[in-house]
């Protein structure tokens, strides 16, 4: 990543002591590869998984939590969400995320970094991408981080965000490609869009991480431990984002220039 963006991400994100923080992990392969990646470097564990209905525990000692690939209003968050509709909306100021950082709102959506959670991260830590170009197109495959490269109007912005990454690997794999069907054909392959969920306590997938282990150096399989639902959120949705303003919410992210995808407080489950 380069210095100058790099330095305006949150302090937080500088601070490596080994188990320091717990992960709030979400729904999708965006937020377990990455919390995947927070645990070999920093030793965090996943010990909250948030699904948009409810938030499920795991027993743990109480530390900080960072959240992963979701877009809370407050704490630690590492994110990749457009979280404004206009331009004087607030933002969480721990929030980990070029959209935040480049006050990207409804107004200049199409300014927007269009990349996974992931990509920020392992440009961030500076993290070796892998040399085959299967899990280089993995990588570009997990949230269509691919697309904006393949659209005319957006391609110049999606490099040029790249090359802030200094993901300079994936952008030769952009090169390379000349059609979106070798992205289609990985998620196909590995149904990487498939979700994340909780069964009878347990986290479980149908993204088959199994058939991508060898390709990465990072353990990506889900955490074992029994989860116990906690919090359950009082309402959900998506709602138009003209004409409003942003909402008083626990999580807010706008889906497209004209839609967002929010959670409002609830009650703590005993």
């Amino acid at each position: 990543m380069q210095k100058q963006l790099k330095d305006k991400f949150p302090q937080w994100c500088n601070d490596s002591q080994h188990g320091k923080f717990n992960l709030c992990m979400s729904d999708d392969l965006d937020s377990l590869f990455s919390c995947s990646i927070l645990k070999k470097l920093f030793g965090y564990e996943v010990k909250y998984f948030y699904d948009f209905d409810s938030i499920y525990s795991a027993p743990h000692i109480h530390k900080p939590t960072v959240c992963v690939d979701i877009a809370v209003e407050q704490g630690m968050t590492w994110d990749n969400h457009v979280v404004k509709i206009m331009p004087n909306d607030s933002i969480n100021p721990q929030s980990a995320n070029i959209n935040a950082i480049n006050d990207i709102s409804r107004r200049n959506y199409f300014n927007k970094y269009a990349g996974s959670t992931l990509l920020q991260i392992i440009s961030y830590y500076n993290i070796p991408i892998p040399k085959s170009r299967e899990a280089r197109l993995i990588l570009l495959a997990i949230d269509s981080s691919y697309m904006g490269h393949y659209n005319k109007d957006f391609k110049d912005t999606h490099r040029r965000y790249m090359e802030q990454l200094e993901l300079y690997e994936l952008i030769d794999v952009l090169e390379q490609e000349t059609s979106v069907q070798a992205y289609y054909d990985v998620k196909h392959k590995y149904n990487l869009n498939g979700k994340i969920s909780i069964n009878n306590g347990y986290l479980n997938t149908t993204i088959d991480l199994v058939a991508m282990q060898g390709l990465f150096d990072v353990d990506l399989r889900l955490s074992e431990e029994s989860f116990m639902k906690s919090y359950e959120f009082g309402d959900r949705g998506r709602h138009s984002a003209i004409g409003i303003s942003k909402p008083d919410v626990f999580s807010f992210a706008l889906t497209s220039r004209n839609e967002y995808k929010y959670t409002t407080a609830g009650c703590k489950v005993v």
